[in-house]
This record gives structure tokens, C-alpha cells and sequence, in this order.
């Protein structure tokens, strides 16, 4: 990849044929308004029954992919390699100032983490304050295997070349970057509508940081490696502090087992 293809925003690099567009208009129009509906439906579907939560994940999972697989092949079709989505160009010390922020975080997480296994005043206290997303994040194995693994992996990597990488880095071709991050994010706010108004702006928080990286390290997959860490961490944190423990019955002399089993 030369220089000048790394400096150029997308939409300076490729034709604005009908092909943008539609994609374009999938991700600003399409999404947000399916998610404003379907939200209340899947949350009245998985308060009803929360072995759905599985088929959920998969669904999501179907669906971003099959929209970044559409990305993949438009720019394959205009001669444009994956590194025009995932690199741009950016400060020297970028990188080094993520990675060295980003260590602390991560030590914070397996700490909050270790909290909520080990301390039972801590896990009722998080277990109350998820319970708005309860409906939605993993509360036993099967489940978090699932949010932790594919779903976690699938919306790091998908929603980021996605909203990053192609939305952001195609509307820097018409207006100025910061105000390419804030709109991008936006629409990425708007599309986990079926969060409700919090999950809306918390996302939109989220959004910003992961612009903020990208154009900080120049790189896509700093936010991806945030993105993908952020959403394991609340399915392991939901499963944490929401798993159901099954203590053992009592043996014949009335002994009481120490041991649990989890779910």
C-alpha cells in the first residue's frame, strides 16, 4: 500500500456509485430503523423465554457478518485492498500511548472479574445494577460461551470495519474527521436502539473512543482488540454475577456437601 492510499478517506479512493450508497444507506437508515423495531420485540421474546438467548446470538452474529462479507466484496470488486479499511494515517505516538493505557485497563478488568467470582456482596451488587440488560446478556454457561466467543469476536471485528473503518473513514471524504467520528458514532449509537435510551448513548460513548483510536494509532485493529475485550468482559461479568449455583443435597447423615455446581 503506497502513501497516498493511506492518507485517502474511502470515498476518495472509490467512485460514489450506487453500491456506496446502498451500503451506506443500510448502515444509517436500514439498521437503525430494524433495531428501533425489533428491540422491544426480542426483549419481550427473551423476557418470555431465555432459551432464545442462544439463537439471538447467532442471528447477530449471521447478520454482521453477512454485511461485512457485502463490504469485503465491494471493495475487492473496485481493486481496493482490506488495508484501505484498516489503516489510516496517524501520530507517531499513537500506538505506543493506546498500548500503554490499554495495559492498565486490562489488569482493572481481571480484577473487577476476580471481585465478582470471589466476593458474594460484590456479585449481588453487579448482578442488581446489569439487571436493565439482563434480558439480553448470558446468565449460564452455554450462554456465555456463545457471548464471549462468537459474539464478542463477530461485533469487534465486523461492526468496527463497519463503522470505523468503511462509515467513518467514507463521510471524512465530505466533512471534516471529527465531525466524520461524531456522526458515525452516532449511528452506531442508534444502532443498539434495542438497548434502550442508556444502552443508545453508552454505545455512542463507545463509538467515539473506538473513532478516537483509530484515528489516534492509525490502525483498525486497536479498536477492534478494545471492542472484542469490552463485550467479552460483560458476558463474563453477566455470567459472573447472574450464574445460578447449585449446591448439593444434604447426604443421609444430614451433611451438607461444600461443593456447588454451576450452571
Amino acid at each position: 500500500m503506497n502513501s497516498n492510499e493511506r492518507c485517502s478517506p474511502i470515498s476518495e479512493m472509490t467512485p460514489m456509485n450506487l453500491a456506496d450508497l446502498l451500503l451506506v444507506a443500510v448502515l444509517v437508515v436500514l439498521f437503525p430503523a430494524w433495531e428501533f423495531w425489533r428491540g422491544p420485540v426480542l426483549r419481550a421474546r427473551l423476557m418470555a423465554d431465555p432459551a432464545l438467548k442462544v439463537a439471538a446470538y447467532r442471528t447477530t452474529c449471521i447478520q454482521l457478518w453477512s454485511l461485512t462479507l457485502v463490504l469485503l466484496a465491494l471493495h475487492a470488486s473496485s481493486g481496493l485492498s482490506i488495508a484501505a479499511l484498516a489503516v489510516r494515517e496517524a501520530p507517531w505516538f499513537g500506538a505506543p500511548l493506546v498500548a500503554a493505557t490499554l495495559v492498565p485497563l486490562a489488569l482493572y478488568l481481571a480484577w473487577s472479574l476476580r471481585s465478582v467470582a470471589g466476593d458474594p456482596a460484590v456479585r449481588k451488587q453487579t448482578a442488581e445494577a446489569m439487571q436493565p440488560l439482563a434480558w439480553m446478556l448470558p446468565n449460564d454457561r452455554r450462554e456465555a460461551i456463545w457471548f464471549i466467543g462468537p459474539v464478542s469476536l463477530t461485533a469487534g471485528i465486523c461492526e468496527e470495519l463497519l463503522y470505523r473503518g468503511y462509515l467513518m473513514q467514507w463521510l471524512a471524504g465530505f466533512i471534516p474527521v471529527w465531525a466524520a467520528m461524531l456522526l458515525s458514532s452516532a449511528v452506531f449509537g442508534l444502532m443498539h436502539a434495542y438497548q434502550g435510551p442508556g444502552g443508545i448513548l453508552r454505545t455512542v460513548g463507545l463509538g467515539l473512543v473506538m473513532a478516537g483510536l483509530f484515528v489516534l494509532t492509525g490502525s483498525l485493529l486497536w479498536p477492534i482488540l478494545l471492542h472484542v475485550v469490552i463485550d467479552a468482559y460483560a458476558g463474563a461479568l453477566s455470567w459472573l454475577a447472574m450464574r445460578k449455583e447449585i449446591t448439593a443435597e444434604p447426604d443421609k447423615n444430614g451433611a451438607t456437601p461444600c461443593a456447588t455446581r454451576i450452571r
